[in-house]
């Protein structure tokens, strides 16, 4: 569901790997001095408390109450102690719960609405990198409706963020995730900002984050987080705007304003995998994402991508002349 090549032998694949989804900037220097002085302190030997210094970092970063809070082991876990009953506009993000869908309307930006009573969805989108307009959300907050946004990847992407409008909006639940934005899947982090975010955490296990994790982020400097928020977004807006440039060449590019980008090649994803693989690059095939087809590939802004790009055209070029 996230993409990603399996590891071997325990540990991870050497192939570079676009279909996973993280900041562009990597792993900020702070962050791994943090990690190396958990070790160093033997954290891993403790149970973390009541996550107490964990909501007070992240109400500080994001300038709301700390009872609006709630951590979680990822945005995935926070996601699957949702209600089943969501409206899901599509193509979207796999472990949604799910009751019914409907489409988003496809152009060369895919174009999202809302509808029924109660929605959940991505903002930017995943996997197509659109943004949810704010002309959008509101209405339908005043209309008393239930709301969830799954917001992830804001924090890196040129996008508005909705935090704003929860303290006005009981109605509106945010999801999110350190562990895109600080490029570390390997610590999981995610929560909630939302007057629900309580409800959510009486249905979680306890002892949910590991001591590492949360050693990491209760002690880390929020000078420096928002520094590095605002580079990673600069990094992203100008890594969309140099993709925006490449089109034709039987690549059709989607506008993101996320740090990945949806496209169409005009071979099948499998294929353009196959032959990736072998020149040790790989994507995310889109194929089972519903209201995507069969030749929709997803690949990450990391470093490398425009080198990524240059061999997916070779192939698709090669292919064409074969065929």
């Amino acid at each position: 569901m996230h993409g990603g090549l399996k590891w071997e032998k325990g540990r991870p694949s050497s192939i570079r790997d676009f279909s996973v989804n993280l900041n562009p900037l990597g792993v900020p220097r702070f962050l791994e001095e943090l990690v190396e002085d958990a070790v160093r302190n033997r954290v891993y030997s403790f149970y973390p408390d009541e996550y107490r210094q964990l909501k007070r970092v992240i109400s500080d970063l994001y300038d709301v109450d700390e009872e609006m809070i709630g951590v979680f082991n990822g945005a995935s876990e926070a996601i699957s102690l949702l209600d089943h009953d969501f409206f899901v506009p599509e193509p979207n993000y796999q472990e949604y719960p799910r009751g019914s869908v409907y489409l988003a309307h496809e152009d060369y930006e895919f174009r999202f609405t809302l509808q029924g009573q109660k929605v959940i969805t991505s903002h930017p989108n995943n996997p197509t990198g659109a943004s949810l307009p704010r002309e959008e959300v509101i209405p339908f907050l005043q209309e008393g409706k239930t709301l969830v946004i799954d917001q992830s990847f804001a924090d890196i992407s040129p996008v508005d963020s909705f935090v704003d409008l929860v303290k006005e909006f009981p109605n509106l639940l945010l999801i999110s995730s350190f562990t895109k934005t600080f490029s570390v899947p390997g610590l999981r982090i995610g929560f909630t900002i939302g007057s629900k975010s309580s409800l959510l955490e009486r249905r979680a296990p306890p002892w949910r984050i590991n001591a590492i994790a949360y050693y990491v982020f209760s002690n880390m400097d929020l000078k420096e987080a928002r520094s590095f928020l605002v580079r990673s977004r600069e990094e992203v807006r100008r890594s969309l705007e140099e993709v925006e440039r490449i089109q034709g060449h039987g690549l059709k590019i989607y506008r993101s304003h996320a740090p990945y980008v949806l496209a169409e090649a005009t071979v099948t994803a499998e294929l353009l995998n196959k032959e990736l693989l072998r020149r040790g690059y790989y994507v995310r095939d889109c194929s089972n994402f519903v209201g995507l087809r069969q030749n929709h590939v997803r690949f990450s802004l990391r470093p490398g991508y425009s080198d990524l790009l240059s061999t997916i055209q070779e192939i698709i070029e090669n292919l064409s002349y074969i065929s």
